[in-house]
């Protein structure tokens, strides 16, 4: 069981949260100012996905994603009616007075109808129920709009996820594991409009304070630092919104990239957590996200960012733009030749080496996230000076998310850890942070800029159809994975090969966790038999009644077991122990290893195993807590009483999560290993 069939049993046998969550999502969406931070209408889609597969079933989707819109509506005007106008001034609404003016000239015109064009229009989603609440409308005719728009709304969400999984059902066996894939990028889109939105109604009214802190420090200080403060922070400079915020990107993204630097230079837990985010990405690999993800990726080619530049530019110079040509030219030919500059110093070999030779072949820092971060970034610098106040979000979105998909593309590809891709962006961030602020104060707006945008995306969408025309199918067969799977012979394992396999549990953080106490060669079946005929069992399943029980004052064998990820991947097998008091129980969990033992024409999967011991806390007596013991001697001790294994002692290895001597067991499905053979 690899991390994705994790997710889809975990929706399947956890239905009822699901749904609870729909119903939750779209409750929420059409609450006043929570309704702008929280996508519903994407993630609702997002479920509907997995409706073909059977994880979900389409009526209680249908009702709980209506449930929840008319459920919301309602809190929203009953709101409007008991705190009146005072409601407005709440908050981002306080802060986007365009929107409520938007929202209360739809409802005037339009009343009761108003409510369901407003259910169809995601600014205002929110408000308009609230309107009606201020106006004091009746609530029979309020519930009758509200209740259409719900009927209506729901299956125009609902439908279109399902329909969409159900063409997904050609691609049989990988219909769910392209679905969860869908789900990852709507995921990463939520979190990145999340982003966005707290730097436009969090993150710069405080960018706004702390500068007008340092302002006063610098005006207070006559000296080298606040002068360049006063001048770089000018309020009465036309663009200090711009400087700030570049200012920002400056010092966050140089911060990022010497941080991750230090970590990838020392082998910090950044470099763990870099194989645990890969395994967890290559579980969600299928055919049409590779065609999908290879195409993106296309995109951040050299075949394609070297004529955008080009073509931006020649465009450039075309109008004269003699100065503004040249920062753009200065930010990428730096970029390409510091990320190749720090690839050839550190010699950071690919997640698959083979993908590329020469130096390329270097993995760090991430030459597609560099490239696209810089060029498109700066590209933005120079444009929303151009553009007006509607059209800067959406250029500076637009942009952001194509750097972004290109970045996840290199993630979910193999081509890149982690860690590459963040340097890379954390290096761009901060190169167009400074570079725009040098640009912006010494080169004033220019009417020749304008029409820049179009052209790069015009040559951006020809140069791209291009590549993918002519190097897809090749790209699709460079980048298809390679499940890396080292094979030991018996004798080899049993006489030392078992200390190349893992020591500990790593967690997505890189944090090394509970020991391996147990390495299997053979069936999972053979452990699950032999220990469930010595008291062991299959723990409570994750369903609606066994999330509950955490919640009641019950003994520890009603809790579910809590599935921890080892590489990103979840267990392929979890048995517990209950001991006699009920307050305590021994738990088993299983991984494999992607090792293989070979045995004359035979060969199996290598297994590792943590064992520990959970003890119950109910704090006053309304929640139920396990806590995992820090010894993992005692649990491993009762665990060699039950199976024939040899015992192997590690002479050096990393201190983890649990106090151990470094002593493991050694089976081979039903028998002891034999270290003379």
């Amino acid at each position: 069981m690899d991390f994705l069939e994790s997710i889809i049993q975990f929706v399947s046998s956890h239905r009822e949260l699901a749904y609870a969550m729909v119903f939750l999502l779209a409750f929420l969406e059409s609450m006043p100012a929570l309704g702008l931070f929280v996508p519903g209408s994407t993630l609702i889609i997002g479920a509907a996905i997995l409706v073909p597969s059977g994880a979900l079933s389409l009526t209680p989707l249908l009702a709980s994603a209506t449930l929840g819109s008319l459920a919301g509506d309602t809190a929203s005007f009953w709101l409007g009616r008991h705190y009146g106008r005072k409601l407005l001034s709440f908050g981002p609404l306080a802060r986007r007075p365009e929107l409520v003016e938007r929202a209360e000239r739809l409802f005037r015109r339009h009343g009761g109808k108003g409510i369901l064009f407003g259910r169809f229009t995601p600014p205002l989603r929110g408000i308009i129920p609230a309107f009606a609440g201020i106006a004091r409308i009746g609530w029979g005719r309020f519930l009758g709009a509200a209740a259409l728009a719900a009927l209506a709304w729901a299956p125009a969400h609902v439908l279109p996820g399902a329909l969409i999984g159900a063409s997904l059902q050609l691609a049989g066996e990988v219909t769910a594991r392209l679905a969860a894939f869908i789900l990852l990028i709507l995921l990463f889109g939520y979190l990145l409009i999340v982003v966005m939105r707290a730097l436009m109604f969090w993150g710069i009214p405080a960018g706004a304070a702390a500068v007008r802190r340092a302002l006063l420090w610098a005006r207070a200080h006559d000296n080298v630092v606040g002068r360049e403060i006063l001048a770089l922070l000018d309020p009465e400079h036309r663009e200090a919104k711009a400087l700030a915020v570049l200012s920002v990107l400056l010092i966050l993204g140089g911060w990022g990239f010497l941080a991750i630097l230090e970590d990838v230079a020392t082998g910090d837990p950044l470099v763990r957590a870099d194989a645990a985010i890969f395994n967890a990405l290559q579980a969600l690999r299928s055919p049409w996200g590779d065609m999908i993800m290879v195409a993106i990726t296309e995109l951040g080619d050299a075949k394609v960012t070297v004529p955008v530049a080009v073509a931006a530019i020649g465009w450039l110079a075309w109008r004269r733009a003699w100065t503004d040509a040249a920062y753009l030219a200065a930010a990428i030919v730096f970029a390409q030749a510091f990320a190749a500059a720090i690839k050839i110093a550190l010699h950071t070999p690919r997640p698959i080496p083979e993908l590329y030779h020469g130096w390329s072949a270097f993995s760090f820092p991430s030459g597609h996230a560099t490239i696209t971060a810089v060029m498109y970034g700066f590209l933005a610098v120079m444009t929303v000076r151009q553009a007006g106040p509607l059209l800067r979000p959406a250029i500076a979105g637009g942009l952001a998310l194509l750097i972004g998909l290109i970045a996840l593309s290199r993630l979910y590809l193999g081509a890149h850890w982690f860690s590459d891709v963040a340097a890379g962006l954390a290096f761009g961030a901060a190169w167009v942070g400074l570079l725009g602020i040098t640009y912006i104060r010494h080169c004033p707006a220019r009417p020749q800029i304008r029409g820049l945008l179009p052209v790069a995306a015009a040559v951006l969408a020809i140069a791209g159809a291009i590549n993918i025309a002519g190097s897809h199918a090749r790209d699709l067969a460079r980048y298809q994975p390679r499940p890396d799977s080292p094979t030991m012979a018996a004798a080899e394992w049993i006489t030392g090969g078992w200390e190349t396999l893992p020591s500990h549990r790593i967690d997505l953080a890189g944090e090394f966790e509970e020991p391996f106490v147990l390495q299997l060669a053979g069936p999972p079946a053979y452990l699950a038999d032999t220990l469930t005929a010595s008291g062991w069992r299959q723990p409570v399943a994750w369903d609606a009644i066994g999330a509950l029980a955490w919640l009641a004052a019950g003994g520890i064998t009603s809790l579910p077991v809590l599935p921890k990820l080892h590489d990103g991947l979840a267990p392929v097998l979890m048995l517990e122990r209950p001991e006699a008091d009920d307050r305590t129980r021994i738990v088993l969990r299983l991984w494999d290893s992607h090792a293989r033992l070979q045995q004359g024409e035979i060969s199996q999967p290598l297994w590792l195993a943590t064992v520990t011991r959970e003890d119950l806390h109910q704090p006053l007596g309304m929640l139920s807590v396990t806590v995992t013991e820090g010894d993992a001697n005692g649990p491993r001790d009762l665990l060699a009483r039950t199976i024939p294994a040899l015992r192997r002692d590690r002479a050096d290895f990393p201190a983890g999560d649990a106090a151990w001597d470094g002593a493991l067991l050694l089976t081979a499905g039903g028998r002891t290993p034999d270290p003379d053979r």
